[in-house]
């Protein structure tokens, strides 16, 4: 039996753009389930995701009943799902036609793959963006640390403990960049960037956390909130994603199996 695809959106008021979304990943054919997994969304998200389930039969739909952030509702659809690689598409995002299909046969190929990022395309970003010098150096570093363009190993992604859910990421965002940076340390991580290879449009709006990334990179616009402190929490949290790996290796290389009794001399 071939390895399925799944792909997982995290939905918050995201009425006006999940139609889009959802179509780019059901014209997708390697995909067997679209998990859209709402996020306690304030808008009409969830009648939406009703409909969008009636029309296209890969759609599944599951319901936080309190608003957690993308990470929550990006490891709860990991959860639902069976399928041995795991796509993650943001709700405002869009996928070329036969995007996956690279990376899903890579993963299928060659085993020692962790995950693989797509390309990002800019869709929308304001010109002072585009035109900067540094602009390709800094979209390169977004490419390799954004949720919304990763296509990994279910397994792999569970062993990792899915993204962070940190209160400090749910204050400054960032849960992506620490997952996304520990699995280039811990495993081997392949790319799509090339001229041929087909997107995800990373689509434009102010306030998204692309922005606040290149306003850094660009310009050293700096959150004033976000202090060195907080820099070496999320540091300490990729490291404990790496650990976990690591554990795992070590496991898993281990040429002996099965029961071990262990023996305990306990002080009176």
């Amino acid at each position: 039996m071939p390895p399925k695809l799944d792909v997982v959106i995290p939905c918050y008021n995201a009425e006006a753009t999940l139609p889009q979304a959802v179509a780019s990943a059901a014209a997708q054919s390697t995909v067997a389930t679209i998990w859209l997994v709402d996020d306690a969304s304030q808008d009409a998200t969830r009648s939406v995701m009703a409909q969008l389930a009636a029309h296209y039969p890969q759609v599944r739909c599951e319901y936080l009943a309190q608003n957690g952030g993308a990470a929550k509702a990006r490891n709860w659809g990991a959860l639902q799902s069976q399928a041995d690689f795991m796509a993650f598409l943001d709700a405002d995002d869009v996928y070329e036609p036969s995007v996956l299909s690279a990376a899903y046969h890579s993963l299928a190929q060659f085993g020692y793959l962790g995950a693989v990022r797509l390309k990002l395309q800019p869709v929308g970003f304001p010109e002072h963006y585009l035109a900067h010098s540094g602009f390709a150096e800094a979209w390169r570093r977004l490419e390799m640390t954004v949720g919304g363009n990763m296509v990994c190993r279910r397994s792999l992604f569970l062993a990792c403990g899915g993204f962070p859910q940190d209160e400090l990421f749910r204050r400054f965002g960032g849960e992506d960049a620490a997952l996304g940076i520990a699995l280039t340390r811990s495993s081997v991580v392949g790319t799509l960037f090339s001229e041929q290879d087909a997107a995800v449009h990373h689509i434009y709006r102010p306030g998204i956390h692309a922005e606040k990334l290149l306003d850094s990179a660009l310009f050293g616009i700096q959150n004033p909130n976000l202090t060195a402190q907080h820099l070496e929490q999320a540091e300490a949290v990729t490291q404990t994603i790496c650990r976990r790996l690591n554990e795992l290796a070590a496991h898993t290389a281990f040429e002996q199996r099965g029961i071990m009794p262990l023996q305990v001399n306990y002080a009176v």
